[in-house]
């Protein structure tokens, strides 16, 4: 058994023995050969051959100071391996799964080392007198794991198990069995934890990949909102109930809707995530006056955080119930492609219209399985055909097979795992129409015309690419045999490949 002295010795950051300075030597050597290296190499090489060899340095400050290194390192190429898993077309393609795999294996081994330095204070009770250490080395744990989370979000997957039990147990290290609020140097790590909760429950398959980076950062704003305490008998039972969800520290997901409770699921040694204050922060952004500054300051668009404020509110409970069946559909995605699918190139069911089609299209479409259908959406399953950028907010057209019926909708949800893809649609119009639509100020433009918008109010919209229009714009729509002269309204959804405006109508 090793004495109390040479114990300190391993522990604290005396000077380097001959032993650790070529082990330190070796470390710089085997870091030095990645140089040159391409992103994908370069990342691999660290998790595969540098990173077990820091975390092999006995003295724990000094390995702290070689994972920072390697930290630092790996900034140098894990941004750019992200950018392209984000770009990447849908189920993964094997390259861009390879490039995902390398930088999960980086920061997950960074997560271990970083935890594994705490483990090693707390074991010993020698947190007190190296409580800073401990304290940082958790927050960077943290902060590898939400990025590992992030990571799979971005191809619509969702996180492992494993990292939420982590996740949870590290928290659970700093606040201990008397449930107080973190403060002073352990506030970030309750600031890690809070924000990686926050990301999970406003539910990133909803949102585009384009928009995943600024709502994480809209999270971890409001993370400084949210306040943790213990569950007891009344959760879940207040009518009405509170907004905020309920977290079991030995379950491997971030926990539930207070609104939304399993039945029967026991409360015991459970904390209760309080957003009250959140949905203030969400508020005052919403309605907050053009050139007013207000606390926190979220960089996202109002219909971003509206649908953030729904998700953490609990109020995006589904309206309907779905029907299980397991047709099969024609799915294309992107505004140009489903106009012109649109356009008098849809698919005909009967043999004797295939000599009319237009062969010359410039559409793709792909095969997939109609898991569920309500009144108001769809659940497709991938089955084969081309791979597509698709993301939450792209439009697309679905045509079951043996029907020659379309469905215009939006994708609401998507979700991705190793041996599926599905997307959660949400069905627009019962009627839509191509359409020239002529603006004063605009050059003639093809667009879509939703004839009515059952979920949303008495009144038509358009869905046009975006930068074409403004709100309060007069435009006519040229219909078969009758032109309509509309006011464009509130803009109810827009990003990168399309603009969904509500229409006012004017006199004909």
């Amino acid at each position: 058994m090793e004495s109390p002295l040479q114990l300190l010795r391993d522990l604290l950051p005396f000077a380097a023995s001959g032993a650790e300075q070529k082990d330190m030597a070796a470390l710089r050597d085997l870091r030095d050969t990645i140089t040159g290296l391409s992103p994908q190499e370069a990342v691999a090489k660290l998790a595969g051959s540098v990173l077990p060899a820091a975390a092999q340095q006995p003295n724990l400050h000094m390995r702290f100071k070689l994972l920072e290194d390697i930290r630092h390192e790996g900034e140098q190429s894990l941004p750019l391996l992200e950018g392209g898993i984000s770009q990447a077309v849908l189920p993964l393609p094997m390259e861009a799964a390879t490039a995902a795999l390398h930088a999960d294996n980086l920061l997950k081994g960074m997560a271990i080392a970083y935890g594994g330095i705490a483990r090693t204070i707390i074991k010993s009770q020698l947190n007190g007198a190296m409580s800073h250490l401990c304290h940082r080395s958790i927050q960077r744990a943290m902060a590898m794991i939400a990025r590992r989370q992030l990571l799979a979000y971005r191809a619509y997957a969702d996180p492992s198990a494993t990292s939420w039990l982590t996740l949870h147990e590290l928290y659970q290290l700093v606040r201990g069995p008397q449930p107080k609020p973190l403060d002073g140097e352990t506030a970030p790590i309750e600031q890690e934890y809070l924000g990686a909760l926050l990301f999970a429950f406003v539910e990133p398959g909803k949102f585009p990949r384009a928009e995943l980076d600024k709502v994480h950062t809209c999270t971890r704003q409001l993370a400084a909102y949210a306040t943790v305490r213990e569950a007891d008998a009344n959760t879940g039972t207040s009518k009405p109930l509170e907004p905020g969800f309920l977290i079991r520290p030995d379950e491997g997901s971030p926990g539930y809707p207070l609104t939304r409770l399993p039945a029967g699921l026991s409360i015991f040694g459970s904390m209760v995530l309080d957003c009250n204050q959140v949905l203030a922060a969400l508020d005052r952004n919403i309605t907050r006056r053009p050139g007013k500054k207000v606390e926190p300051d979220l960089d996202a668009p109002p219909a971003t955080l509206q649908c953030l404020r729904v998700s953490i509110g609990g109020k995006s409970a589904r309206r309907f119930s779905r029907t299980h069946f397991r047709p099969r559909g024609d799915l294309v995605s992107g505004l140009p492609e489903v106009i012109n699918f649109l356009d008098g190139n849809a698919f005909s069911r009967r043999s004797v219209d295939s000599a009319s089609r237009y062969e010359g299209r410039d559409f793709l479409s792909s095969e997939w399985s109609l898991v569920d259908e309500s009144p108001d959406g769809f659940l497709l399953r991938f089955i084969k055909g081309e791979k597509r950028r698709i993301g939450a907010g792209d439009i697309v057209a679905l045509q079951p097979r043996e029907s020659s019926k379309i469905h215009v909708c939006l994708v609401r949800r998507i979700s991705t795992s190793q041996v599926r893809l599905e997307v959660g649609l949400q069905l627009l119009s019962p009627q839509i129409s191509v359409v020239d639509v002529i603006a004063d100020d605009t050059p003639e433009q093809l667009a879509i015309f939703l004839h009515s918008l059952p979920a949303y109010g008495k009144f038509s919209g358009l869905i046009a690419n975006p930068g074409n229009y403004r709100t309060g714009q007069t435009i006519m729509i040229k219909l078969p045999g009758r032109s309509l002269h509309r006011r464009i309204g509130t803009c109810m959804e827009a990003n990168v490949g399309l603009e969904f405006f509500a229409l006012d109508p004017l006199p004909d």
